[in-house]
């Protein structure tokens, strides 16, 4: 089991630098678009498609990285700590299957949408349309180790991860499953 936690704690590093690519080549291409199209009139015909594939990609992403650091928006109905034990682990455990849920219908809808839609081509880009969704199952694989790893209970090691992005723990430590980076 702690190979495949190092394993997703590599792959959500990884993650985690792709988006910050991403973020990056998206504002750039963008702000390329917005000083050519009014400053010279004229502009990138495909940087609308590549921004519009690269804020879904973002998204889906930061969905699976809040969801990991437990960085997602919560609806508190009862005060911090006030909930007897037994109930607060339930609410948490109902929560674990929601997670479970949604990274079943991302994988099991998602993949047929890809197949699907690489039929169809962008027509600035000319890439598949696909493309703007292939994320979707890979996000759901994510999903549903995370919350399966919640609701069993196992340690995910998310202060690794936190650890690495800081650069308080180096990747080799990470790899080794040392937890004392």
């Amino acid at each position: 089991m702690q190979s495949i936690m190092r394993f997703f704690n590599l792959l959500h590093i990884f993650l985690i630098i792709f988006a910050r690519i991403l973020l990056v080549v998206m504002v750039l291409t963008i702000f390329v678009n917005v000083v050519l199209r009014y400053g010279f009139s004229s502009g990138l015909q495909w940087s609308e498609e590549l921004g519009l594939l690269m804020a879904v990609w973002f998204s889906f992403i930061a969905m699976v990285l809040g969801v990991k650091q437990n960085l997602h928006i919560h609806i508190n109905l009862f005060p911090d700590n006030k909930l007897p034990p037994l109930v607060d682990k339930i609410m948490r455990k109902i929560n674990d299957i929601v997670i479970i849920f949604v990274g079943i219908i991302f994988l099991r809808w998602g993949i047929p949408l890809v197949a699907f839609t690489m039929r169809s081509i962008l027509p600035a880009s000319h890439l598949p349309a696909g493309w703007l969704y292939m994320i979707m199952p890979v996000c759901a694989v994510f999903l549903v180790y995370e919350g399966l790893a919640d609701f069993i209970g196992i340690d995910t090691d998310d202060e690794a991860v936190d650890g690495y992005l800081l650069g308080k723990v180096s990747l080799g430590r990470i790899i080794k499953g040392d937890k004392h980076g």
